[in-house]
């Protein structure tokens, strides 16, 4: 894409109305002294296609000060990057109107031609990069850096590293976020397995005391045999027992004949009373005390009180029973109690209690033995369990290392996967680049991080430490840079040149360059030779003047 004329120039800034001048496809100079308006000339295409200043600006006062203007108009001819030449006139008044090649179009139409309007600033104008903010700057070279695809970037590796990543990355940032919290999570595991580790291993360190055999279990079963035996002669009661026993006896007797039986009796005296009055001549009702004379229910009463007669009758009888076998009992224990309270029977009775004093104390010492020996059993247990999992420990261990290892591979394969693919990257750019370097990209050291960037150095000096003619060097091969990677080829317009004497042609690119030539007017030249001589006599014509000074001074 090429300026190609100003058709046409009204009301804008300080140029004349009906300005007009030509361009060359290559490289233009527009010259004159200071506040001719070269600055204001080399604006015009870049007005008139994106309708802001060369900074971006889209509210920067284009009209004349100095006189009422109702419409500002630019009328230029281009030819884009098609090789189709194109007339564009923007005319601002109260409103905005473009045409393009005599149709009228809203901006977003000639947004065609530019693509991206911060791009094309940086492409057109080489001081505009160095005017944005750090972060800006970054987009936009993350915007123009070429792209190398995962398949391509992961041929850049050797087959032992591609088999190690096992194929191309896509998101090769998150690959590697994914890979440190894999590896945090895997040493996370590690170190709390070491632990667990450390902990069975004091476990399976233990000592473990022997096993205690019972060594007397015959002469304990010899001793609970006798008691067994001195048990069975003697009974199984002492005189104690004995004497509870007739106690409980001598209650239950007095309870059958004081209570039981004495309240039978006077149910059956009730009922006999009955009987009796029933089997008058008279008989009376014993509820009612009328006289009943129905022989039927006579009878029917007669034997129902006789029923309740036996029926008392045998449980007094079988009351009786149990007295009698209460006594039998009683008398029994009591001729035990007396045969026990006799000499022998005491002796037997001392020697059975220190028999059972023997009895316990080895059975004591046995369950003391058997529980010695289970708690070895437990702890044996516990140091062999501890050994399995010390083994198991082991080998989570050794995987979890083999695997600590293979990620920490991929990751580093991974980061030296991104710096190729940075180098490839800067190969590309660097082809449009002399002595400026600029890095997309830095590697921090600490994390092994790679981390998006913008610094901009000239013969490495970093951009904001140069001189101004470095600074003018290093935007034209920014613009250049730009230019090329993005596809626009837009003209480049170098403003306040004169401090670089050696501006190079860049091919296929547009170059419009101003520079200030004291007491010359306005002009757009081609030949760098006009430009010097029109420098020459600017020279020699500032030399005759200060000459003339000194002179009259010296007069």
């Amino acid at each position: 894409m090429f300026l190609k004329r100003i058709n046409n120039v009204v009301g804008y800034k300080n140029l004349p109305d009906g300005f007009n001048a030509d361009f060359s496809e290559e490289i233009t100079y527009i010259i004159g002294s200071n506040f001719k308006g070269k600055t204001t000339v080399g604006s015009l295409f870049n007005w008139a296609l994106t309708g802001t200043s060369l900074y971006g600006n889209e509210k920067e006062q284009v009209s004349d000060d100095n006189r009422k203007i109702k419409n500002v108009i630019v009328d230029i001819s281009f030819v884009d990057n098609y090789g189709i030449e194109h007339r564009l006139i923007r005319d601002k008044g109260r409103q905005m109107n473009i045409t393009l090649d005599d149709k009228e179009v809203k901006q977003e139409m000639l947004a065609q031609f530019y693509k991206d309007k911060d791009i094309f600033l940086v492409s057109h104008n080489p001081y505009y990069f160095a005017s944005l903010e750090p972060k800006e700057q970054k987009e936009l070279v993350r915007q123009i850096i070429p792209t190398i695809s995962s398949d391509d970037a992961f041929e850049l590796l050797s087959k032992e590293e591609q088999d190690i990543l096992g194929g191309p990355i896509k998101h090769i940032g998150s690959y590697s976020d994914k890979k440190n919290e894999a590896i945090n999570e895997l040493e996370k595991e590690y170190n709390e397995n070491i632990g667990k580790l450390q902990a069975y291993q004091r476990i399976a360190l233990e000592q473990v005391e022997d096993f205690i055999s019972f060594d007397k279990e015959e002469t304990l079963n010899d001793l609970q045999d006798k008691y067994e035996m001195l048990s069975m002669n003697l009974g199984s009661s002492n005189l104690e027992d004995l004497q509870r026993s007739i106690d409980r006896l001598d209650e239950r007797i007095k309870e059958i004949i004081d209570d039981k039986l004495s309240d039978i009796k006077k149910d059956y005296n009730r009922e006999h009373e009955k009987m009796e009055l029933l089997n008058k001549e008279k008989s009376i009702c014993s509820t009612c005390r009328q006289e009943i004379k129905d022989n039927k229910v006579k009878e029917h009463l007669r034997t129902f009180y006789k029923k309740e007669l036996d029926k008392f009758q045998e449980r007094a009888n079988k009351l009786k029973e149990d007295v009698q076998t209460y006594i039998k009992e009683k008398n029994e224990k009591i001729e035990l109690m007396k045969k026990l309270s006799s000499s022998d029977t005491q002796m037997l009775q001392e020697e059975k209690k220190k028999l059972k004093e023997e009895i316990d104390k080895l059975l004591e010492e046995k369950n003391s033995i058997l529980l010695h020996n289970k708690e070895v059993q437990i702890k044996q247990e516990q140091i062999n369990k501890a050994k399995d999992n010390i083994r198991l420990c082991e080998t989570v261990q050794n995987e979890i290392s083999e695997e600590l290892t293979k990620i920490k591979q991929q990751k580093n394969i991974a980061n030296k996967l991104k710096r190729l693919t940075i180098e490839k990257q800067k190969q590309e750019i660097n082809k449009y680049l002399n002595k400026v370097n600029l890095e997309f990209c830095r590697e921090n050291i600490t994390n092994d991080k790679i981390t998006e960037c913008c610094d901009v150095s000239y013969e490495g000096r970093e951009y904001k430490k140069l001189s101004k003619s470095q600074q003018a060097r290093a935007g034209l091969e920014i613009s250049n840079l730009f230019n090329n990677l993005s596809g626009l080829k837009a003209p480049i317009f170098l403003d306040d040149a004169e401090s670089i004497t050696d501006i190079q042609e860049i091919r296929n690119t547009q170059i419009i360059v101003s520079l200030v030539i004291k007491y010359n007017p306005l002009e757009v030249l081609y030949d760098y030779s006009e430009v010097l001589a029109r420098k020459k006599a600017s020279i020699e014509r500032e030399s005759k003047e200060k000459e003339e000074f000194i002179i009259e001074q010296a007069a």
